[in-house]
């Protein structure tokens, strides 16, 4: 079944690149490679990232090269993303993997339980939250109708770009959650390298999965940029539309489909346009629990 997408507009002066019908596409657009699932090693600290985190553990590797075999693709990065406490001896040989956009978190998994994971993945239908007896792991659901997850690439060890401007992002991007107290249900995280340096700053948004390009170049070290890309960067997660001056495709779709996409909606939008008439807007739902919710 196709997926189906709601977009909005997000517009401002900087770093604008908005293009005519027929005009040339920004380089950004079309290069996120095509891939059905984000398997995310969770709990693991930027620091200790190597240039190649494929070589923390068996596992991590187990997990990455089946990801590339796997229908449609799935891939692998570690982040600092903590779902639940970290409690099993070592993170080398036992992980915990989230999959997005499906929400899934396979807890304590070693080799045989990377193997289980990657064989439910590979099944046409994906398990749900109503499907328990098909998941032969400990496992829980994140509440993604409720939250919203920001990763930012950080792997300076992959790249120095992606270190210093993702890094200067991922800080900007968690002030300004914790200025507009949205803490409970929107939340920031470092990830390890998901292609595209030279257009770093780079991050991704769930549950739309789209991935976002601030183009370092185009700052030219303008001290106000980080700061004006992390706020439009939480006004399309909270908003639940697309920035589509910094648009570099999304998950589930060809390069063909995000160009398509881009083109379909860059340019047409009167820039004038307050963004809240151009979308339903998704808020975070009132609550009287505190602290851990975004889990």
């Amino acid at each position: 079944m196709p997926t189906v997408r709601r977009f909005g507009v997000l517009s401002r002066g900087l770093h604008a690149s908005r293009t005519a019908p027929n005009a040339s596409v920004d380089q950004r657009v079309g290069t996120v490679a095509a891939h059905r699932h984000h398997l995310v090693v969770c709990n693991s600290e930027p620091d200790e990232w190597p240039a190649r985190v494929e070589g923390l553990s068996e596992t991590i590797l187990a997990l990455s090269r089946g990801g590339i075999r796997l229908p449609n693709r799935a891939m692998v990065t570690v982040s600092d993303f903590a779902p639940i406490p970290q409690c099993h001896k070592s993170k080398l040989d036992r992980i915990d993997v989230a999959v997005f956009p499906l929400g899934l978190v396979a807890k304590d998994l070693d080799l045989d339980g990377v193997q289980s994971l990657l064989s439910l993945l590979s099944r046409p239908t994906p398990p749900t939250s109503w499907s328990p007896s098909l998941l032969p792991f400990d496992h829980s659901w994140l509440e993604l109708s409720r939250n919203r997850h920001i990763f930012v690439c950080t792997h300076g060890a992959r790249d120095p770009l992606c270190g210093v401007h993702g890094g200067q992002l991922l800080k900007e991007v968690k002030a300004v959650i914790e200025a507009r107290q949205l803490g409970q249900h929107v939340a920031a995280w470092a990830t390890s390298h998901i292609g595209g340096h030279k257009f770093a700053a780079n991050a991704i948004v769930y549950p739309r999965g789209d991935w976002y390009a601030t183009w370092c170049e185009r700052c030219k070290g303008e001290r106000g940029a980080p700061v004006a890309d992390a706020e439009t960067i939480v006004d399309a997660a909270v908003r639940d539309s697309v920035w589509w001056d910094a648009w570099r495709g999304a998950i589930n779709m060809t390069k063909e489909d995000q160009i398509e996409t881009w083109l379909r909606h860059s340019g047409h939008e009167n820039q004038s346009q307050k963004a809240d008439d151009a979308f339903e807007a998704w808020v975070p739902p009132a609550t009287g629990v505190r602290g851990t919710g975004i889990h």
